[in-house]
């Protein structure tokens, strides 16, 4: 009897990741992911159960590692408008290690937003996608709403309303970084958003 073979699940997961994230769920197919993988197609699907099933653990293994550098971040000490900078700056430092080593750049999660939004056979990546931004956004809202507090955050706009604000500069420094945009302009749009947090 053949032994079966083994593998390291996380290297997998890396490399379909990686996969993913360049071509987008729908035109990636299970070809790719065996050759990128090293898993022929059996042991991919006895593995993963199918090749949705395989992004969503992707997915939810960018998500959590994205949520993990997210609260580190936030959790610095600080005003809340410095340790938003910080936050912004190391999206802008992560794009131009990610392009130097020529990995995907961007976020693996817009993208699958932008991909899938309307895919009514596709929600429960989406409902991934939501329920973390959820989670960013309520603690983005407390951090500036104790910068409001303080007086170091303008007021004229609800903490929730900058949260979302923030969000969109992620995924505007994200999405500008994916189309080529240079080092400094990512500066510029960080130094921008910052400014506009204070009264």
């Amino acid at each position: 009897m053949a032994r079966p073979r083994t593998f390291d699940r996380e290297q997998v997961l890396t490399a379909a990741t990686d996969l993913f994230w360049r071509r987008g769920f729908h035109a990636t197919s299970a070809e790719e992911l065996c050759q990128v993988t090293g898993l022929g197609r059996s042991s991919l699907y006895n593995t993963f159960g199918s090749k949705g099933a395989l992004f969503a653990e992707c997915l939810a293994r960018y998500l959590d590692a994205t949520a993990q550098a997210t609260a580190e971040v936030i959790a610095r000490k600080g005003g809340a408008v410095a340790r938003i900078e910080a936050y912004l700056t190391n999206v802008v430092l992560e794009e131009a290690e990610r392009s130097s080593a020529g990995a995907p750049s961007g976020c693996l999660a817009v993208n699958s937003v932008a991909e899938l939004a309307g895919d009514t056979e596709n929600v429960e990546f989406l409902e991934q996608v939501a329920r973390d931004t959820e989670a960013r956004l309520r603690l983005l809202t407390d951090l500036l709403r104790a910068g409001q507090a303080a007086g170091e955050v303008t007021a004229e706009v609800p903490a929730e309303g900058l949260a979302a604000y923030v969000n969109a500069s992620v995924a505007g420094l994200r999405i500008s970084a994916q189309g080529g945009a240079p080092l400094a302009r990512l500066a510029d749009i960080v130094q921008a958003a910052t400014r506009a947090l204070r009264p």
